[in-house]
């Protein structure tokens, strides 16, 4: 078990680099080759990864008795697996056919379902709301209960202790950044995905 929490952040990066790899095969066992029942062990094991990913924020927990950054990333990478990132597959596997069906001339096409459209107002009043909420509840905390001596680097490392005197609005505002960030990085892709089809690039 120390040796999954010594060298859990190359693990992490070794198990995501996999998973993806596994996510390109399981596109060609499907889709070039009509394997289906190899994509379906693929698909499996990219279940398994996610799996063991969570495993390693557990032992990294449970050797700590903390939260860390280690973890609320793994979390993060495992909740946008089962939300965002199903629906993103989803889309990616409809694209595929499609671009399959164009390619080889099939008269399969109504067959293949349409990729569903980004619905991009909603996605601005969503991340336009969850912004205010972001910045004013912080600026809000930072205001009542500062602290004085704030270092990023002493807060990746230890999320009781950042920006604020209160450790429960640390580690909140902690996990809360983290998300942020991440969905920051997903709305600018949505975004350049919208664009792209607007202007008929895809």
């Amino acid at each position: 078990m120390s040796f999954l929490y010594e060298f859990g952040w190359s693990l992490f990066i070794l198990s995501e680099g996999l998973t993806w790899g596994i996510v390109l095969l399981f596109i060609v066992s499907r889709y070039f080759f009509h394997l289906d029942r190899l994509s379906q062990w693929f698909l499996f094991l990219i279940i398994l990864f996610t799996v063991f990913q969570a495993f390693l924020a557990g032992v990294n927990y449970y050797i700590t008795g903390k939260v860390s950054f280690f973890q609320v990333v793994i979390i993060l990478f495992i909740i946008y697996a089962g939300t965002l990132g199903s629906s993103n597959f989803e889309r990616l596997d409809i694209y595929i056919q499609q671009w399959i069906n164009n390619y080889l001339k099939s008269d399969k096409s109504d067959r293949i379902p349409v990729i569903p459209a980004i619905d991009f107002k909603q996605e601005n009043l969503i991340f336009g709301i969850h912004s205010i909420a972001f910045f004013g509840i912080l600026l809000f905390w930072y205001a009542i209960d500062s602290h004085p001596l704030f270092a990023i680097s002493i807060w990746l490392q230890h999320p009781h202790l950042g920006l604020f005197n209160n450790s429960i609005f640390n580690v909140i505002s902690y996990v809360w950044c983290i998300t942020y960030i991440f969905e920051l990085f997903f709305y600018i892709l949505n975004a350049l995905i919208w664009w792209m089809r607007q202007n008929r690039h895809i």
